[in-house]
């Protein structure tokens, strides 16, 4: 079973998540299955990768049971553990086409960061966004703090993590995060589409080229370094425990 989908149509590639009845949480086998997909879509011609999901989210962010596993691992091998998990993933910055990152549905923590991690965004209005880290007792992870003040900017990025409150697509768009934002499903397929045909339109040697210098200036390393030391401490940690809980009782949770 794979996790994760891709395929090329002209000058567009799609990879797509492919675990819509657990709404695209973020497992370690999702996370090799991503992996695996994105070094085949690097050595596709294509322009564009789209990144979309199957089912009814984008992502829930990092899977539950991948979370009680960790609070149960020794502390000493977490953040090598949170690294790899986190390479995984953020590897879709490394391919050479333009990524836009197709939001429906819910995007919270490690799933919306993926979504931050693509060059591009469109996403539905009504979606459901948050970085719910510290809602769940858990230190941010997958680059969440660079990436959300790079897109929404220091100000909003601060407030969003700080806060883990809950935001929509439309949101996104207003807040300069998305290229757009659509009310219907049908809409945004079109709109993403557009965009990507818009954005395949361009030379491919220039769109590449560009793309290499986006990223001259955005080391994401010491971020992650901390990132996951900051995981590894805060799965031992009773908040995090309190966060699960919370979760599976449907209650906000008492920190």
């Amino acid at each position: 079973m794979t996790f994760v989908s891709l395929r090329t149509e002209h000058s567009v590639t799609t990879l797509r998540l492919e675990r819509p009845q657990a709404l695209n949480a973020m497992s370690e086998a999702m996370a090799r299955d991503f992996a695996s997909a994105v070094k085949r879509a690097a050595r596709e011609k294509s322009k564009v990768l789209v990144l979309e999901a199957a089912g009814a989210a984008f992502s829930a962010g990092g899977d539950l049971a991948f979370i009680e596993k960790n609070m149960k691992r020794p502390k000493a091998s977490l953040a090598k553990i949170m690294r790899r998990f986190y390479g995984d993933f953020l590897s879709i910055r490394d391919v050479p086409q333009v990524t836009i990152a197709k939001v429906h549905g819910t995007a919270v923590g490690a799933g919306l960061c993926l979504a931050l991690a693509c060059d591009l965004r469109v996403a539905a209005a009504g979606a459901k966004l948050s970085f719910n880290f510290v809602r769940l007792g858990l230190n941010p992870g997958m680059a969440a703090w660079p990436l959300a003040r790079a897109a929404l900017g220091d100000a909003r990025a601060r407030e969003l993590l700080f806060t883990g409150r809950l935001f929509s697509g439309s949101d996104l768009y207003a807040w300069g995060g998305a290229s757009d934002a659509a009310t219907t499903c049908e809409g945004l397929d079109e709109t993403c589409a557009a965009l990507a045909r818009r954005v395949a339109e361009g030379s491919a040697e220039s769109l590449r080229l560009l793309k290499a210098e986006t990223l001259l200036s955005n080391d994401l390393a010491p971020y992650l370094a901390h990132e996951a030391k900051g995981q590894a401490r805060t799965f031992k940690g009773a908040d995090l425990a309190e966060g699960l809980l919370a979760i599976r009782e449907r209650r906000s949770p008492r920190f």
